[in-house]
């Protein structure tokens, strides 16, 4: 089954996630390269809800089984990246998966900026349901005692060093509902 890992990351996190999915799953890589790759305009428009497009893939999307589209969550949105992908290559993706390495965690993941909401705007924007959708909280990789600590929060990275526990197992299980879909 032919599969393209198509990533947008600002901090780095959601690079790895998509380079250890794409490795794991022996598929194509691609970053979604916003015309305008400026942190506060790709805030301010994903807040806003302004797509201003992205530059042109590499890969033929449509020639793929199936996308999975990694990166992350801002203020509890599709970001612009994210959405202008899905905006022009939605249709023609057969089997779309969404994942993301996102600072809030499972207990505020039903809240006004967490992860469940943008699950469905993924399934909106997509025209179809997802196949899955996966959320990694960058707090399964901080030490308890830090996960307080906004600071500590803000720079924990995915490394090799930290992708460990209950990320690791997380992992393996949307890895294994991913294979067993082909």
């Amino acid at each position: 089954m032919r599969t393209l890992v198509a990533y947008y990351s600002h901090t780095g996190n959601n690079r790895y996630l998509a380079k250890r999915l794409a490795r794991d799953l022996k598929a194509d890589i691609e970053p979604i390269r916003p015309r305008l790759n400026v942190f506060l305009f790709l805030l301010l428009s994903s807040w806003l809800h302004i797509t201003f497009g992205i530059r042109k893939m590499e890969h033929d999307v449509g020639s793929y089984d199936r996308v999975i589209l990694v990166g992350p969550i801002w203020m509890g949105n599709l970001i612009t990246p994210l959405r202008s992908f899905v905006k022009k290559h939605g249709k023609n993706i057969k089997t779309l998966y969404f994942t993301t390495c996102c600072g809030g965690g499972d207990d505020e993941k039903n809240d006004k900026f967490g992860y469940t909401g943008v699950f469905r705007k993924v399934e909106q924007h997509a025209g179809k349901p997802c196949a899955g959708c996966e959320a990694f909280p960058i707090k399964l990789v901080v030490p308890e005692e830090k996960q307080d600590d906004d600071e500590a929060m803000m720079n924990a990275r995915l490394t090799d060093e930290t992708f460990k526990g209950p990320i690791v197992d997380r992992y393996i299980a949307f890895l294994s509902r991913i294979q067993n879909r082909s």
